[in-house]
């Protein structure tokens, strides 16, 4: 999902602030902010589970659907292996 999505999914959820998830699930706002543009393992969990959307819907790029990561440390796991 696109970075804007992700937002207006967090605004229409329960939360409605990136900084209530991070209350919740125990993450700093930076980390989840950094999350919408990088990878940010604890960040991207934790996004996912406040909106109730598995993590390869919300980033493609980072997991796949069984709950793999695809990216480690900023590179795909291809060119990291």
């Amino acid at each position: 999902m696109h970075e804007a999505d992700i937002i207006a999914a967090v605004r229409k959820s329960k939360f409605r602030f990136l900084p209530a998830i991070g209350q919740t699930y125990g993450v700093s706002d930076v980390a989840l902010r950094a999350a919408l543009r990088r990878p940010q393992r604890a960040a991207e969990k934790a996004i996912a589970q406040a909106l109730r959307i598995p993590l390869h819907v919300l980033w493609p790029d980072r997991w796949n659907a069984a709950g793999q990561r695809l990216v480690r440390r900023g590179r795909s796991a291809k060119r990291a292996a």
